[in-house]
């Protein structure tokens, strides 16, 4: 089975079960903790992918790391997903439940991309903007990389709006390497 599908089918189910636990805030910031602790952290990706070590010992590694952090719902899932053998999908499953809550409450995850800090009133523009045409609330991460040169790109879902100072200039360095202003005879 594909992991985005796999990821997506556990991540829904434990989704429809804390909204009717009335828990869904909660468990929203369980799985943002567990995917950054799972980001972060390399030893515990080996180890909870490593086929040797039994279910038991890894659903045990992960009561032990976050039974004081999260909800007892999200404990039982981590050990029926254990219990499964899906731990490995575990990052997988925690960015498939973001989606899914940001979804369910009309938010679109933009990242924005400049050269240097962007000015708040360019920033609420381009969210202003975003808003109009999508008709959902924004979420805007801010992101510097001087690679750009200039100007920015917007990335959400599966869209890419590149306005930068680069990527003109690599269209530029293109359009010139393949001689198009040239007569071939």
């Amino acid at each position: 089975m594909r992991v985005k599908l796999l990821s997506k089918r556990y991540a829904q189910a434990l989704f429809n079960l804390a909204v009717e636990l009335n828990v869904l805030e909660k468990v929203v910031s369980d799985l943002k903790l567990i995917g950054k602790v799972f980001s972060e952290n390399r030893e515990l990706r080996i180890i909870i992918a490593n086929p040797v070590i039994d279910a038991y010992k890894k659903s045990s590694i992960l009561n032990q790391l976050f039974k004081d952090n999260v909800q007892e719902l999200t404990i039982k899932f981590l050990q029926l997903i254990t219990a499964k053998g899906r731990e490995k999908y575990i990052p997988y499953i925690s960015e498939a439940f973001n989606e899914i809550y940001l979804e369910f409450k009309n938010i679109l995850s933009v990242d924005l991309t400049t050269a240097q800090k962007a000015q708040k009133v360019v920033t609420d523009d381009i969210s202003n903007k975003l808003h109009k045409a999508t008709n959902m609330n924004i979420e805007l991460t801010e992101k510097v990389d001087g690679d750009i040169i200039g100007g920015f790109v917007v990335n959400f879902q599966d869209y890419k709006y590149d306005a930068s100072i680069i990527n003109q200039l690599n269209k530029l360095k293109k359009d010139f390497s393949e001689n198009l202003y040239e007569t071939q005879f």
